[in-house]
């Protein structure tokens, strides 16, 4: 037996928390955070997210705003700067406390994965739970994978948010309203204007946008355009799926995202440059909130700003 093992304190109770992006918190993440209640107690449960928005289109807000309206209360939605460090739980976690964190079986192989062995040989922070013989959380950490469920989104079978983001812009109003009811119950009004803001609508043809043409043509002038064949949503979903598949690591992700990953003109690259010289200025209050991600969040902000 090691001696660290000597030490190691038994947990008298337990804190869960559901770590995500939650771009846009959808029924798969309300089915994991009701198996987590279910397993561990709903006054034990978090989830948690950042205020990242350098890669992915939802602030904070609006994500604890969607989640309080699929059902998550909003005193157990907590804002971290890291959501798979221990330390980022302090605040709720105290020393007799066993710290578990909550994933679906789809995300069994990404980072971080429990029973890690360190360069020295030792195991690593984070265990696979099992529900018994529980230590606390300065000790180590656990990993529980609860099911993944794919759920209806206008009679669609939908997997994931990135494939929710991908297909939103292209639904049919009628269709968004379904889909948010289904996902945020009375809030669905609100939920689509938050997801149209975040994600887009279909790009309308200019003129068209209020529902009316710019210029009235003379009838002289129409000409009847053949009907172009428009795939159905289901259609394209699974076109996407087979891309993915192949290895398209780009297929789910929405304009607008591709839109932020695109590589900068010169003059944007020097709109780049000149709001981090701005923002230099104020480092210090990237460093008090980012810590060692201030430089690469300033930077990342700053594309982001040149690119608009």
């Amino acid at each position: 037996m090691l001696l660290r093992e000597l030490y190691e304190a038994k947990a008298r109770r337990i804190i869960a928390v559901m770590p995500g992006g939650f771009h846009p918190f959808h029924p798969g993440h309300k089915s994991l955070y009701d198996w987590a209640v279910k397993t561990f107690g709903q006054r034990n449960v978090y989830v948690a997210a950042t205020n990242d928005t350098a890669a992915r289109p939802f602030p904070f807000d609006v994500k604890k705003k969607l989640a309080s309206m699929a059902g998550v209360p909003e005193s157990n939605f907590i804002q971290v700067k890291s959501p798979f460090n221990a330390m980022s739980y302090k605040d709720i976690v105290d020393a007799d406390t066993a710290l578990i964190f909550v994933r679906s079986q789809k995300d069994k192989s990404e980072q971080p994965l429990p029973d890690q062995t360190k360069k020295n040989g030792e195991p690593g922070y984070l265990r696979t739970y099992t529900g018994k013989d529980l230590n606390t959380s300065d000790e180590m950490g656990y990993m529980a994978y609860g099911p993944t469920i794919n759920f209806d989104f206008s009679g669609m079978q939908i997997k994931s948010a990135s494939e929710l983001r991908a297909t939103w812009p292209e639904m049919s109003d009628e269709d968004k309203l379904k889909a948010a009811k289904l996902m945020y119950g009375n809030g669905a009004e609100t939920a689509v204007q938050l997801l149209n803001k975040a994600l887009g609508d279909t790009e309308a043809p200019v003129g068209e946008v209020f529902g009316f043409a710019t210029r009235t043509p003379k009838r002289t002038s129409i000409k009847k355009k053949p009907e172009k064949f428009e795939p159905s949503i289901r259609d394209k979903v699974a076109a996407r799926r087979k891309a993915a598949a192949s290895g398209d690591k780009d297929v789910w992700k929405s304009k607008k995202e591709l839109q932020k990953e695109r590589e900068l003109s010169k003059g944007e690259e020097k709109k780049k440059e000149k709001y981090v010289k701005g923002m230099k200025k104020v480092k210090g209050d990237f460093k008090d909130r980012y810590g060692k991600d201030a430089k690469a969040v300033m930077y990342a902000t700053a594309t982001k700003m040149a690119k608009k």
